[in-house]
């Protein structure tokens, strides 16, 4: 009997692309992920919408934030059907582990992790679990001090790997995959807290980077371009009052999540390779949004710079893949359900406007044309293209910012006061004008 794939899926929340260490940026070790990277096709994509919840809707349906309508933070969670619905519609038998509460409703079984803010313990295993090993007042000590402070007091109390919301994640995912069935095609889904979730590192990892060498480029925000750059998550004046010392703390401790996470990475794929079906299994890599870490002085997500908006996408067959040809083509969070649906032997899910990112992995160019990529919150539109970032705020239906990406990597250089600006603007006007017209519902922007 010839078996369908078998998958792997791990999603990160605020997990930014250039903290692992194949992109030599941070001084990072991440070995699992670049190991999974090598044998596989490690891209760049581009968030949909880097505002919490949208940008898992996003990644779960393939929609657009103007598609699935869930644009700012104080939208409630929405019950998501995506991928995980065609999973289960395909036969397969499929496995929930950690931030999974959304889609439940979808997964044969499944371990549900609630939110860092939550202290009821009757609906998260995590909590459930913690109060067993007896660090429940710990716990809610530690979350206590992340709703007050928020990231800019991440030293808080230090907990073990495995008292730590990441750490149990990885432990009940590792336990879930060696239970998965050998008559039937599986899914697992692992969806971590971290790193984005603002959580001090635990111990062993919360010193994996020396702070010295993490403040180098860090500038005071300039707040008179904040309104252009960013919709800030917390009051200005925790800005104003960000040091060099506060900056360094605060990226220590995410990159020891990042740390974390590839660990337990790193045990799902020892644990894969003692199963009998490892050969016929797939896995991906990916998060929902990145994280800005002090970049022009600003922490947060709800930003159109690129730390906010990149995130790793890792598509791994289980044999080396051929070489992957560069594209000019740039990804979407939006192309992740598109590529899980082609890797379940799926039709996309209704209103995708994802592509499979298959013929990548194959050294195959894409056939679907680009025109640009969008990623939207609030009153704010991005578009995209392969050499400039144009940001529009959609209830005043004006240009913001103009950036040349490509000699401007880092957007410091807002080009809207230059003679330039006016004949780009009426380009990628045009330019939007053809992205958008493919998008099928909710265009209440257009």
């Amino acid at each position: 009997m010839r078996f369908r794939r078998n998958l792997i899926i791990v999603v990160g929340h605020g997990f930014r692309s250039d903290v692992l260490s194949d992109a030599q940026a941070w001084p990072t070790h991440t070995p699992n992920l670049d190991k999974l990277a090598q044998r596989g096709l490690r891209l760049i994509g581009t968030s949909a919408c880097p505002a919490d919840p949208g940008g898992m809707l996003s990644l779960m349906t393939g929609m657009h934030a103007r598609q699935h309508g869930v644009i700012t933070q104080d939208q409630a969670p929405l019950l998501c059907d995506g991928w995980p619905a065609q999973l289960q519609d395909a036969d397969y038998h499929v496995v929930g582990v950690g931030r999974v509460g959304m889609f439940k409703q979808h997964l044969d079984q499944s371990v549900v992790v609630e939110n860092e803010q939550t202290l009821e313990a009757s609906k998260c295993a995590y909590l459930q679990a913690i109060i067993q090993r007896g660090r429940f007042d710990d716990i809610v000590t530690q979350r206590r001090q992340r709703l007050r402070y928020g990231p800019f007091a991440p030293a808080g109390l230090a907990i073990e790997p495995d008292d730590d919301i990441d750490g149990f994640i990885a432990q009940q995912a590792t336990e879930a995959l060696e239970k998965m069935p050998l008559d039937r095609p599986w899914a697992l889904l692992v969806f971590f807290s971290g790193p984005g979730n603002d959580l001090p590192a635990p111990r062993l990892y919360n010193d994996l980077v020396e702070a010295n060498d993490l403040v180098g480029d860090f500038v005071p925000a300039d707040l008179s371009k904040t309104n252009i750059l960013a919709e800030l998550d917390y009051p200005r004046v925790q800005l104003q009052r960000l040091t060099r010392t506060g900056i360094a703390d605060i990226r220590r401790h995410y990159l020891g999540r990042v740390g974390l996470i590839d660990h337990g990475i790193g045990c799902l794929a020892k644990a894969l390779q003692t199963r009998s079906d490892h050969d016929r299994t797939w896995s991906v890599v990916t998060a929902d949004r990145g994280q800005l870490l002090g970049e022009q002085g600003l922490i947060g997500h709800r930003s159109f710079l690129g730390p906010a908006l990149e995130v790793p996408l890792i598509i791994t067959p289980p044999t080396q893949a051929p070489p992957n040809r560069s594209t000019d083509d740039l990804i979407s969070t939006t192309d992740v359900a598109a590529t899980i649906a082609a890797l379940a032997g799926c039709d996309s899910p209704p209103s995708c406007e994802g592509r499979s990112l298959l013929p990548l992995l194959a050294g195959n160019e894409m056939t679907d044309p680009f025109t640009g990529l969008i990623s939207e919150f609030g009153h704010r539109l991005l578009l995209e293209t392969e050499r400039y970032k144009v940001i529009f705020n959609t209830e005043k239906r004006k240009a913001l910012g103009l950036y040349d990406v490509l000699n401007d990597p880092d957007e410091t250089q807002n080009l809207m006061e230059q003679p330039v600006a006016s004949n780009l603007l009426d380009a990628l006007r045009w330019r939007l004008a053809d992205t958008l017209l493919g998008l099928r519902a909710n265009q209440r922007y257009v």
